[in-house]
């Protein structure tokens, strides 16, 4: 997987059809990688009510274009933090005039080492499925959370392909089942949840509109690598939600002010 994400931050970046494809199915050209569309990063500001001077964590934040994004709507200082160096140095490189409010660099999720309560918001967009240990993540991210700060997570879980229907616990999609829900309740803290679920679904037959569409182009800038791995997510998402198994949420907690 490691091997995909570099040459997909290396190769994505100069890609005229990756940036047609971002704009027609998630609505702007942010470099996405993940599921989320800009309706559903509007929502995580809205929710979290990002101001300005705040501090927040992008985790797993890629090439940084989201979370450019956020602090450019919001004013708050952003900090990225993604485990593929050419994609922060992408994000250090772009944003050099910005470094009042945004910074970023290259770091694990299964090997955090943040700064005590340093955040006031810590966001995780499809990121946290990295995490080799749900609830040791949660903690680290709790211990890097100020006082009465928040997180929000955009989050899908559901069926994978090779897994067969009759071994896969349907009720496991429920939004208080899931590894997430598990992990939050684990460490004590309650949630706030919203159905993506038929987000997902329409985005997923978008998403295999505009790909076939712009396979050639795709095929063209030798690409096929990123297409078919937009392709098989689709398919498989689509397939999953049809079944009953397969649902997106956007979790939000707001922690205690001691």
């Amino acid at each position: 997987m490691r091997d995909f994400y570099e040459a997909f931050y290396t190769t994505a970046i100069a890609s005229r059809v990756h940036a047609e494809f971002c704009e027609r199915v998630f609505g702007l050209n942010l470099g996405q990688h993940g599921f989320a569309d800009m309706a559903q990063i509007e929502r995580v500001m809205q929710i979290t009510r990002l101001s300005p001077g705040q501090r927040v964590l992008d985790l797993g934040c890629g090439s940084g274009m989201i979370a450019e994004y956020i602090s450019d709507c919001t004013g708050a200082h952003v900090m990225g933090l993604d485990y593929i160096p050419a994609a922060i140095h992408q994000a250090q490189t772009r944003t050099a005039n910005k470094a009042n409010r945004l910074a970023f660099r290259v770091g694990d999720i299964n090997a955090l080492n943040l700064p005590r309560s340093a955040f006031d918001v810590i966001i995780s967009i499809d990121s946290i499925y990295f995490s080799e240990d749900y609830p040791r993540t949660i903690c680290d991210l709790m211990l890097a959370l100020r006082p009465g700060g928040q997180m929000a997570f955009l989050y899908a879980y559901g069926r994978e392909p090779w897994v067969p229907k009759e071994e896969f616990p349907a009720d496991s999609v429920l939004a208080d089942r899931t590894p997430l829900a598990n992990a939050l309740k684990a460490n004590g803290l309650n949630f706030q949840t919203w159905d993506l679920t038929q987000d997902d679904y329409r985005l997923a037959q978008q998403r295999k509109t505009v790909l076939s569409d712009l396979r050639p182009r795709f095929e063209a800038e030798g690409l096929m690598f990123i297409y078919d791995n937009r392709m098989g997510d689709a398919q498989g998402i689509s397939q999953a939600i049809e079944e009953g198994l397969h649902a997106r949420y956007l979790y939000h907690v707001q922690t205690a002010t001691y």
